[in-house]
């Protein structure tokens, strides 16, 4: 089962989608098992538009 995660500036001057096709256009960044090259899950980091303090991280469930 793949995971995926969303890391989104919180006091931005939009409010980020929880979504890879978000307007900030995130980057998607895979996570791979230590022992093989399975990927396990994907984190997607959201780009701020404006500098910003606070993040937040919310995974799919």
């Amino acid at each position: 089962m793949h995971k995926v995660v969303h890391i989104r500036p919180v006091d931005d001057v939009i409010s980020h989608e929880e979504a890879a096709d978000c307007l900030c256009g995130p980057a998607g960044e895979g996570v791979y098992a230590a022992a093989t090259t399975q990927a396990v899950g994907l984190i997607y980091r959201h780009h701020a538009l404006q500098p910003c303090r606070e993040w937040e991280a919310s995974a799919d469930a």
